[in-house]
C-alpha cells in the first residue's frame, strides 16, 4: 500500500514548493503573489515545474538533422567532387567513341544527381540511379589513352550507387524494399555476364584464373549489393526503435505534466480550504467583535475606531473570497473541514493498517490549540508518519509522543529505520514545507539520527504567539 494512499493529503515536493503560503508578515500582497504564481485551472504548469529538454535519440538536432535535403544536397556534393570528376575526365582523356563518351557522361552526371533527392522521393532516385547503372554495364569497352579497354561499369562513380541501394533500404518499407533488392541483383548479374569473359576486355588468361575472376566477381558483387541493403534495412529497424523510445518519452513527458498539474490543483483547493477554515473564519469573529463594540455606546469616542475596524475586516472578507475564486479549480467542489490533532487516532489507524508497528503516547493537560496550530500539529504527524512508510523498512516501528508542556506542545517521531542517509530526501521538500509551515505560527521542526539507528522528528508548537488570528 503506498504511503499516499494510506496519508490522502501529503503532496508531492514539487507541489509543496510551488503552492506554499508566505508569512504571515509579508501581508495580504505576500498571499496573492503566491495564488499569482500558481496555475489556474486548465494552464499548463510553469516552466520550472514541467520544463526540461525535448526528447531526442542522444543526437543534437543540428541544421542537417532538421534539413534533410540540405543534407542530401551536401552528402551529392561530397560524392560529385571526387568520383563526379575523375570519372569526367577518365571520360574525356578516352579514345573511345564520342557517342559512348557522352553516353557515359550523361548517365555518370544523373547517377550523381539522383542522390540530390535520394531520402526525399526514394523511389525516383534509386529508378533512376538503376537505369544509368544498366547504361553503364551495357555500355561497349572504352579505350584510355594507351589503348586498354576497360568497362564504363568500373568509373568511380558507380560507387554511388551502392548509397542509393543503402537509401532505399533504410527508407522504404518491407515490400518496397525487396523490390529494389531485386533490381540491385538484375544490374548486378547483368555487370556479371558483361564482365564474364576477361578476353572481352582484353584481358587473357588461363583456365584456372578465369575460374578466380569469375568466382570472386560474383561473390563480390553479389555480397556487396546484399551487405549494403541489409545495412539500410538495420538502419530502418534503429530508426523505428528510436522513433518508438522517442514517443514513449514525450508520452511520460505528458504524463508527469498531467500528474503535476492534477497534484497542483489539490494543493490549490487544499489551500482554499485551509484559508476560508482559518482566515476567513478570523476575519468574521474581528468584524462581528468591532461591531459589537461600536453598537454597544455608539457615541463613544472607540465607536469610530470599531466602525474602521468593521469596515477593513469586511473589505478583508471580500478580498479573501475573491482570493478563494482564483484558487479553486472547480467552485463546485465539497468542501470537508481541515484536520486537527482531534483526527490523529483515525491516522494512526490507518498506518497501523499499513503495517508500521505504531506506539503512541500523550503526556500534561491538553490545551486548545489555534486553528493554524491545530491543523500545522497535524499535517507535521501526518508528513513524519508518511517517512516512516517510505523510508524505514518492511516492517517498521515507530513511536509518537505528544508532549503537553506549559507553554508549547512538543510532538516527537520515532523510527527503527536505517536512519539518515547522502540520498536519503527525508531533509527535503516535504519536511522543508513543514518547517516553514511552523515557522508561521512561531514554532520549529527540528530533525535527527545516526545511521543504522533511526531517524527522528521534533516539533515544537507554541500555543499562543500572536503571529497568527
Amino acid at each position: 500500500m503506498a504511503a499516499r494512499d494510506v496519508l490522502p493529503g501529503v503532496g508531492c515536493g514539487a507541489c509543496d514548493r510551488s503552492a506554499r503560503l508566505p508569512p504571515a508578515a509579508s501581508g495580504r500582497s505576500g498571499v496573492a503573489e503566491s495564488i499569482r504564481r500558481l496555475p489556474r485551472p486548465g494552464e499548463r504548469m510553469n516552466s520550472h515545474i514541467d520544463a526540461g529538454p525535448p526528447p531526442t535519440d542522444g543526437r543534437r538536432d543540428g541544421l542537417f538533422r532538421r534539413n534533410p535535403a540540405l543534407t542530401d544536397l551536401v552528402v551529392a556534393a561530397a560524392y560529385a567532387i571526387p568520383l563526379g570528376l575523375v570519372s569526367l575526365r577518365l571520360l574525356q582523356l578516352s579514345e573511345s567513341s564520342l557517342v559512348w563518351r557522352v553516353l557515359a557522361g550523361v548517365a555518370v552526371v544523373v547517377l550523381h544527381a539522383a542522390t540530390a533527392f535520394r531520402r526525399r522521393w526514394p523511389r525516383l532516385a534509386f529508378g533512376v540511379g538503376a537505369g544509368m547503372a544498366m547504361v553503364l554495364a551495357l555500355l561497349p569497352p572504352l579505350q584510355d589513352a594507351a589503348g586498354n579497354a576497360y568497362p564504363a561499369f568500373a568509373l568511380p562513380s558507380i560507387l554511388v550507387f551502392g548509397v542509393l541501394v543503402f537509401t532505399a533500404a533504410r527508407v522504404l518499407d518491407a515490400r518496397a524494399g525487396w523490390a529494389c533488392l531485386a533490381v540491385a541483383l538484375a544490374v548486378a548479374a547483368v555487370v556479371v555476364v558483361r564482365l564474364w569473359n576477361p578476353q572481352v576486355w582484353g584481358r587473357p588468361s588461363d583456365d584456372g584464373e578465369l575460374i578466380i575472376w569469375r568466382a570472386a566477381l560474383t561473390l563480390g558483387i553479389t555480397a556487396t549489393i546484399l551487405c549494403l541493403w541489409a545495412l539500410g534495412r538495420l538502419a530502418r529497424v534503429r530508426d523505428a526503435y528510436v522513433a518508438e523510445l522517442r514517443e514513449k518519452s514525450e508520452r511520460a513527458d505528458a504524463d508527469r505534466a498531467r500528474e503535476r498539474a492534477e497534484a497542483a490543483r489539490a494543493e490549490r483547493d487544499r489551500i482554499s480550504r485551509e484559508l476560508h477554515d482559518i482566515v476567513s473564519h478570523s476575519l468574521a469573529v474581528m468584524v462581528s467583535q468591532a461591531e459589537g463594540g461600536r453598537l454597544s455606546d455608539p457615541a463613544a469616542p472607540a465607536a469610530a475606531t470599531f466602525a474602521t475596524i468593521s469596515r477593513i475586516g469586511r473589505e478583508s472578507l471580500r478580498d479573501m473570497r475573491g482570493l478563494l475564486g482564483v484558487l479553486r479549480s472547480d467552485v463546485a467542489t465539497e468542501r470537508v473541514p481541515q484536520p486537527g490533532l482531534a483526527d490523529l487516532p483515525a491516522l494512526v489507524s490507518r498506518v497501523r493498517a499499513a503495517g508500521v508497528e505504531l506506539v503512541d503516547e500523550a503526556s500534561g493537560g491538553r490545551r486548545r490549540l489555534r486553528p493554524a496550530a491545530d491543523l500545522a500539529a497535524y499535517r507535521v504527524v501526518q508528513e513524519a508518519l508518511t517517512n516512516v512508510l517510505k523510508h524505514a523498512g518492511p516492517a517498521p516501528e515507530a513511536r509518537l509522543d505528544l508532549d503537553w508542556q506549559e507553554d508549547w506542545l512538543v510532538i516527537r517521531v520515532q523510527d527503527s529505520g536505517p536512519g539518515p542517509r547522502v540520498d536519503d530526501d527525508r531533509g527535503g521538500a516535504g519536511l522543508e514545507g513543514m518547517r516553514e509551515r511552523l515557522q508561521i505560527i512561531g514554532g520549529s521542526l527540528e530533525t535527527g539520527g545516526r545511521a543504522g539507528q533511526g531517524f527522528t522528528l521534533t516539533a515544537t508548537i507554541p500555543y499562543d504567539d500572536g503571529s497568527l488570528p
